[in-house]
């Protein structure tokens, strides 16, 4: 994947979080404060806006920028940081290899920044096997990926605001792991 259609992926994934938005907006309302949706949609309306033309490195930097002053929560600095130490490890054209480098990097700083490890419902749960896939399949693949966030359905949040529902988490999606689905999904190499 080259810098153009790397700032075309990110670009398209504000018509993807409009079209989500009440999809996520529902989830958050389960278990959260219900405003995922809408931070989510506003983040990439600004990446669309603010992000231009430049290296593979600056775009996937000037998105973490744009993410971490344009999204609310813990979102936006997850998402925003997560961008910006990709930055530093992109290729100008993004192999298979690269990506899977890109994606570890992407798992290291949601753990590290988050302070989470897994099966905690969380957008986590999604991010870290992302590298694993591309690995056994050479893509990122949406269904695989739905499938990792219909896996934290059943999960009991421990972290974040979702954690006060304790049980009553159970039986909902996390709204991070769903928009990490169509984030990733941006990030695949031929789809």
């Amino acid at each position: 994947m080259d810098n153009e259609k790397l700032l075309s992926r990110m670009h398209g994934l504000k018509n993807t979080f409009t079209e989500k938005e009440s999809l996520l907006t529902s989830l958050d309302r389960e278990i959260g404060d219900g405003d995922h949706g809408v931070n989510m949609k506003r983040g990439f309306n600004a990446v669309n806006d603010k992000v231009t033309a430049g290296s593979t490195a600056d775009i996937l930097k000037q998105t973490g920028m744009t993410l971490m002053s344009s999204i609310g929560g813990a979102s936006g600095p997850l998402y925003g940081f997560s961008f910006v130490k990709m930055s530093s490890a992109a290729k100008e054209e993004i192999d298979q290899d690269n990506l899977i480098e890109l994606l570890d990097i992407f798992a290291e700083t949601v753990a590290d920044k988050g302070k989470v490890e897994g099966g905690e419902k969380t957008m986590y749960d999604v991010i870290k096997r992302a590298p694993d896939l591309v690995r056994e399949t050479g893509k990122l693949n949406l269904d695989a990926l739905q499938k990792f966030a219909d896996d934290t359905e059943d999960m009991i949040a421990q972290k974040g605001r979702a954690a006060y529902f304790k049980e009553k988490s159970a039986g909902t999606i996390d709204p991070g792991a769903q928009s990490a689905v169509y984030i990733l999904h941006a990030l695949s190499l031929g789809e």
